[in-house]
């Protein structure tokens, strides 16, 4: 890849992570809460929803010791737990769950990107083998096991098991997303860009998405794309900073 340097997975993963979990996020409280509790429920949804995850830890903590049997609410501090960098003790979390079965699939995928946030994604890996054994038509299972083995830099089965997810989840904008970043791991910066090119519906879908592709562009040098890009989402201050990022990333 010529005038660019090869991308660590470091730098770019953590928004892989977020794009993946959106869609699982819970709005509606469950069986069995009281009044109070749903109340607290859907104060805690909402602070997750502004992204601020601070607020819903707490709710989501008070939750937890009242009603330490319902995995939605465990699943969800874990949850916010990650969102907020705290890897470590969203992991733990789910470590101290008893739910009887532990193998049900939102445990198991929430589980899977907790590990992989705490930088450990050949355990990731074994765990959702095993997944796929068990839920061999859940696309997330193989996303994320596409997220573990970019992190192994093992980038040919990243991308087999990519393609197996977006033929489970067709025009899926998480798989796109995934399937872009591993290619600019991997080094084929101009591959990334003409796979977010290639639906413009999808890429242009999220905003996560264009600053992803808006990344890719400006890494390249193809800065008047990336600042366009840029330009849809961001406020002035945050565009420059991440143009002089983009300029970190390409060679003098």
């Amino acid at each position: 890849m010529s005038g660019t340097r090869l991308i660590h997975p470091v730098v770019i993963f953590a928004s892989v992570l977020g794009l993946l979990v959106v869609a699982g996020c819970a709005t509606k409280p469950g069986k069995g809460f009281s009044a109070i509790q749903e109340t607290l429920y859907l104060a805690a949804a909402a602070a997750e929803q502004e992204n601020d995850y601070e607020s819903a830890i707490g709710y989501y903590q008070k939750l937890v010791l009242e009603n330490p049997d319902k995995e939605d609410v465990v699943l969800a501090l874990s949850r916010n737990l990650r969102y907020s960098g705290d890897s470590q003790n969203a992991v733990l979390v789910l470590e101290q769950a008893d739910f009887g079965d532990d193998g049900e699939p939102a445990f198991l995928l929430e589980y899977a990107k907790a590990i992989i946030a705490a930088g450990k994604p050949r355990i990731a890996i074994k765990n959702l083998k095993a997944a796929q054994e068990k839920y061999p038509e859940n696309w997330e299972v193989y996303s994320l096991l596409g997220i573990a083995y970019d992190l192994t830099e093992d980038y040919g089965e990243a991308r087999k098991v990519y393609e197996k997810a977006g033929m489970l989840s067709e025009d899926n904008p998480a798989i796109l997303n995934n399937r872009a970043i591993s290619l600019a791991l991997s080094g084929d910066l101009d591959g990334a860009i003409a796979m977010l090119n290639s639906n413009p519906r999808l890429a242009r879908s999220s905003s996560q998405i264009r600053q992803n592709l808006a990344f890719f562009y400006g890494i390249k040098g193809d800065i008047d794309s990336a600042e366009a890009l840029a330009r849809m989402d961001l406020d002035e201050e945050t565009i420059q900073r991440n143009l002089l990022i983009y300029s970190q990333f390409r060679q003098d």
